[in-house]
């Protein structure tokens, strides 16, 4: 049996929001997109065929690229990203209103690439099948007329020197925190410890011991390396939620006492502050 595989895009502030949904009838996810995500961009749609009756489908982000793709990050909502076939064949029932979705983030730097070409192969699928996420830099907005521009300007250096000393007494806008920790996600892995970075944000309360045990697992068929994709997953998702919790993050990061974790943090810090 044939299922449909669907593509679409939605800008969300700082980021762009791909979506890759799958149901048995390609109308009735266009249905869906019609009436939930009207303001949505439709992109690629497939056709595949499950490689195994009881199988699954699943979206590999970590496949080499052909094209550059240098100051753009691409993050996964849930990993793995998989699709059972028992669930997607459920979409429609009076208990399953939304088809199967995968969410990916997708950001880019002001030094990005001008353009992103991504490649995701599906796995699970009786054919190979890749699909690729395009995106474009976006372009900053025309100035104000002339006429509104004085006052405008002036509202503008009064919201931007407002937000810079909300950044030196400790806030943070959410957005562009997650933004920077997405962008830094790498450097922050290569000098940071995961077992140390564990127990310092257990005391800053922004994971919980059941999470704890799930990241030190090494039962659990991951790598190290893994593990903290897992942990810096969590501590991203609790900066998206509240801005204050990158605060916390760079006081642990400070909390290492070393000028190596120092420098760390005040690239945190400067990035943050060069998107404000």
């Amino acid at each position: 049996m044939a299922y449909a595989g669907l593509v679409y895009y939605e800008k969300k502030d700082a980021e762009d929001l791909v979506t890759f949904t799958a149901a048995k009838d390609l109308n009735a996810l266009l249905e869906f997109i019609d009436t939930r995500h009207s303001q949505a961009e439709v992109g690629q749609n497939i056709l595949f065929h499950f490689k195994d009756y009881d199988g699954y489908i699943e979206l590999k982000f970590d496949a080499p690229q052909e094209k550059p793709f240098i100051g753009w990050s691409i993050e996964p909502h849930l990993k793995p990203c998989r699709f059972l076939r028992c669930d997607v064949d459920k979409f429609g029932e009076a208990n399953y209103p939304l088809p199967s979705t995968c969410l990916i983030s997708v950001y880019a730097s002001p030094s990005a690439v001008p353009s992103l070409h991504y490649s995701v192969p599906l796995d699970g699928v009786a054919d190979p099948k890749t699909l690729f996420i395009h995106r474009s830099l976006r372009t900053a907005p025309p100035p104000p007329p002339s006429t509104v521009q004085g006052t405008s300007s002036s509202s503008s250096t009064a919201s931007i020197s407002q937000t810079r000393r909300e950044t030196e007494e400790g806030t943070f806008r959410s957005d562009i925190a997650h933004r920077v920790m997405t962008e830094c996600t790498g450097m922050i892995k290569e000098r940071l410890d995961l077992n140390t970075l564990v127990d310092k944000l257990i005391e800053k309360r922004m994971i919980n011991e059941r999470e704890k045990t799930k990241v030190l697992d090494e039962r659990c068929g991951l790598t190290a390396n893994q593990r903290m994709d897992a942990l810096l997953s969590l501590v991203k998702a609790s900066i998206r939620e509240d801005g204050e919790d990158f605060g916390l993050f760079l006081e642990i990061i400070k909390q290492e006492n070393t000028r190596r974790a120092d420098r760390l943090a005040q690239t945190l810090l400067d990035n943050y502050k060069r998107l404000l």
